[in-house]
Formats: structure tokens, C-alpha cells, sequence
């Protein structure tokens, strides 16, 4: 481990500090450690943890869920359900709604 003897002085305001700070916290890190990372990273390009094409994939496979809960519950309004497992299915589809969504930002951020 390179030893950290040496400092630079860093004016801002208090609104700045508390942002960098709220920003370290976030990432579990030390204020300073997000400092230097971010002074050095800068101009960077990201490095992308998710590739574009199984995404797609996992998408496909929650819309399909999503389509199959979708006429469960067609079903269940139609023929009379135990209003408990009506109500499962309809949380059940709102969760794999909001995943697809997911997907469909972390692809968005994999393609750029």
C-alpha cells in the first residue's frame, strides 16, 4: 500500500463540503479516499458492468412473467378469486413492472 504522507489544502463552502461528504458517505467511502478517486478518475471513461445483450435478455424473460401474471389476474377478475391471492398477483406483477424498469435504465446506461 502506497503511503499517504503528503496533502493538498482544498478551500470550498460548507455547502460543498457537506455534499462531498453526503457523496463519500454513499459510496462507503472516506471523504478524502472520494476526493483523491474522483480527482483522478476525472475524464475517465466508466467502466461498464453490465452487458447490453443478457440485459435484453432478463428484460425478455420479465416481460414474459409480467404477461403471464397479467392474464392470472385477468382471470382471477373474470371467474372470482380469494381476494388474497388476487391481491398477491397484483403485487407480484407491480414488482416485475417496476424490475423491467430497472432493465430498461441499466441498459440505457450500458448503451451510452
Amino acid at each position: 500500500m502506497t503511503s499517504m504522507n503528503t496533502h493538498i489544502n482544498v478551500r470550498m463552502s460548507e455547502s460543498q463540503r457537506k455534499a462531498i461528504e453526503e457523496k463519500a458517505a454513499a459510496m462507503n467511502m472516506p471523504a478524502s479516499s472520494f476526493m483523491r478517486d474522483a480527482a483522478l478518475l476525472c475524464g475517465e471513461k466508466p467502466v461498464r458492468v453490465a452487458d447490453a445483450g443478457e440485459l435484453a435478455g432478463i428484460r425478455t424473460e420479465l416481460k414474459k412473467i409480467g404477461t403471464n401474471l397479467n392474464q392470472a389476474v385477468r382471470a382471477l377478475n373474470t371467474y372470482g378469486s380469494d381476494p388474497v391471492v388476487l391481491n398477491n398477483l397484483n403485487r407480484a406483477t407491480s414488482i416485475v413492472s417496476t424490475a423491467v424498469g430497472w432493465v430498461n435504465d441499466l441498459l440505457a446506461r450500458a448503451r451510452e
